[in-house]
């Protein structure tokens, strides 16, 4: 009728596909597991590079400070499995910088002068909110050109509960010859931590 086809016994409207019986299969599970995992870092040690990767976007070569918490949601699927995972990433900052105050003008104040008292006006940062709440695991990541990034990771590490698991990840091995984190160093750290930690740089 008009412009449908039929092909068997499935009736398809005119330029559209029936959806392979695998990928039926497949969303007709829906999503199986939620993950939520943390990349944590001091400034300009790769941590939104990361970020902006593991969602499939291009590599950025400028630093751009990140201003506050993102969050991105990865659909994942191992391939000898159906199974969807749907993995929450987030891309964490310590500290937060005020958004810039922008003219209301002609809108209602629903505040007093004292911006202190406005949420808006406050960053998403891990001062703000307990980043590992449900959290399923942690991607520390450190510049292994940059002594205070390594620094970063030896301090706050041990403040993650113990029953999350970390990943150590030494960034920027393309700069192999300004290094001044040995892999040694990286290495016997995690060695002295009681606890489940990764290590790759």
């Amino acid at each position: 009728m008009g412009n449908e086809q039929t092909k068997g016994d499935v009736t398809t409207g005119f330029g559209i596909q029936s959806m392979d019986q695998q990928l039926q299969r497949k969303f007709s599970k829906g999503i199986q597991f939620n993950m939520k995992v943390v990349i944590k870092g001091d400034r300009n040690s790769g941590k939104t590079c990361l970020f902006h990767r593991l969602q499939g976007k291009p590599f950025q070569e400028s630093y751009i400070p990140t201003d506050e918490i993102q969050v991105a949601s990865i659909l994942w699927s191992y391939k000898e499995t159906l199974d969807t995972v749907k993995v929450e990433v987030w891309d964490v900052v310590d500290r937060g910088k005020t958004p810039k105050k922008k003219k209301q003008q002609g809108r209602l104040k629903m505040f007093n002068d004292s911006e202190a008292q406005d949420p808006t006006s406050q960053p998403l940062d891990a001062q703000f909110l307990d980043v590992y709440k449900g959290t399923h695991g942690v991607i520390f990541i450190f510049d292994i050109t940059k002594q205070w990034t390594y620094q970063y990771v030896t301090r706050e590490l041990p403040l993650v509960p113990y029953h999350i698991p970390v990943v150590l990840l030494g960034n920027f091995r393309d700069m192999g010859e300004h290094r001044v984190v040995s892999n040694l160093e990286a290495v016997n750290f995690v060695e002295l931590m009681d606890r489940c930690v990764c290590a790759h740089n």
